[in-house]
């Protein structure tokens, strides 16, 4: 993508620049590094991102605008794209969400609320406030450089503040929120999991030297919104670092987490069928699921009783269909590993019947789920993971033979599965 192209390529046309490998970025390739490069300045020349990450930026002063050039700009925004490629972000949301702070890229508190929150590793965070009372709270202001003793002058100042506490606070996510919790103080007192942060305070604030500084939030009424935002950043770094600094979940792995409510009575709301039908039909493109009213795998129907009377017309397939789309699915009740009945012969038989790849890994995951609740013994998952590395060889052979028979013979051999596939449906001999 970066390199030159010759004068032949180019007058090979579209096809021969087809042959040529696309680049991405890689810190430790010289192409990679170039193209980095190339990002670095694109972003380095726009006035949508923040001024630490521009080329130039407008300087206002008594004598007038002038445009100061900023030569950290390039290198800002190759460590942004180095951060976005390691915390799988785009590189605008880096920049527009970090601030460099003493040579190091922070996060805005924002950010580090939104990603735990996004995360799904916990309920959204909630804000415990509480007032202590009027406190008399200490700071000490740098002064000027005091060449006597080698440091600076500092003078011990006190103010008068309503010490108010913001402690950020929820409960995992593996955990049902109950509906008669609403604050911290009603979460203890039911022993649930609560997870909180360090506390926050005025005091804090003002011994820290937020309090002091020139044009400080914290001495406004802003001060509230400045306590749920550190405490909020404090969670974050306590008991989500991984997901601040971008090692927490893939998209990937979001996509593929399914998060199943057990009701009261210990029963699910949905069931492992309609969930994998559900994935079968998401867009690989958009990660998005698609609305198709006939799905892969559609719930077995309940067995109907005969119908006594002769002249009821049967059901066709179309009602058949809208009868199991209207009943709705039975719950699925927990059971312990000694309730549950395990047919090793029966699931062997069907693992080595698998006619497609997609249905024989489903299975394997299956007997590797079974295994690790206990419901069957080591040696039986190892013979069925052997039975499921045979077939799937099979398979492969296969498929490998299919690929290399000739085209009329690979379509009389569809037209030959059709015709028996229709006469296993309809119960008629094939011809």
């Amino acid at each position: 993508m970066n390199a030159p192209l010759s004068i032949e390529q180019v007058r090979r046309g579209p096809s021969e620049l087809a042959n040529i490998p696309d680049q991405a970025v890689d810190m430790f390739t010289e192409r990679g590094f170039k193209l980095a490069n190339r990002i670095a300045q694109a972003f380095a020349s726009s006035d949508a991102v923040p001024a630490a990450f521009r080329s130039a930026n407008l300087k206002k002063s008594r004598d007038g605008d002038a445009w100061v050039e900023n030569p950290s700009a390039i290198g800002n925004c190759l460590v942004a794209i180095e951060t976005a490629r390691a915390c799988s972000m785009s590189i605008t949301s880096v920049m527009q969400n970090a601030n460099v702070i003493e040579g190091r890229l922070s996060w805005s508190a924002q950010f580090v609320i939104a990603a735990v929150n996004a995360s799904g590793r916990f309920h959204p965070l909630r804000f415990d406030m509480k007032s202590r009372g009027p406190i008399k709270a200490k700071y000490k202001e740098k002064q000027g450089w005091n060449k006597a003793k080698g440091g600076y002058d500092f003078v011990e100042h006190t103010v008068d503040v309503e010490d108010h506490v913001c402690v950020a606070w929820t409960l995992p996510r593996s955990i049902q929120w109950p509906a008669n919790i609403f604050t911290l103080d009603q979460a203890k007192a039911a022993n649930l999991p609560v997870i909180e942060s360090s506390p926050v305070s005025m005091k804090l604030a003002v011994e820290e030297g937020w309090y002091g500084k020139s044009g400080s939030k914290w001495q406004t009424e802003m001060k509230y919104l400045m306590l749920q935002y550190r405490s909020g950043t404090f969670f974050g770094r306590i008991h989500a670092p991984d997901i601040v600094m971008g090692m927490g979940q893939t998209a990937e792995e979001v996509r593929d987490a399914q998060v199943l409510d057990m009701a009261p009575d210990g029963t699910y709301t949905v069931t492992t069928e309609s969930l994998r039908a559900d994935m079968a039909r998401v867009d690989q493109t958009t990660g998005e699921i698609t609305h198709d009213p006939s799905p892969t795998i559609q719930p077995q129907a309940k067995p109907q009783p005969a119908e006594t009377v002769d002249n009821k017309p049967e059901p066709t397939a179309r009602t058949t269909q809208r009868q199991q789309v209207a009943e709705p699915a039975e719950p699925v009740k927990a059971q312990s590993n000694s309730q549950q009945a395990f047919d090793l012969d029966a699931y062997a038989n069907k693992l080595d019947a698998c006619s497609d790849f997609d249905t024989l890994d489903m299975m394997a995951d299956e007997v590797s789920g079974m295994a690790r609740d206990g419901v069957i013994s080591e040696d039986a998952t190892q013979t069925l993971l052997d039975i499921y590395r045979r077939r799937k060889q099979v398979l492969h052979d296969q498929a490998g033979q299919r690929s290399l028979m000739p085209e009329a013979q690979a379509q009389q051999a569809q037209q030959t599965t059709t015709r028996r596939r229709s006469s296993a449906s309809t119960g008629q001999a094939p011809e």
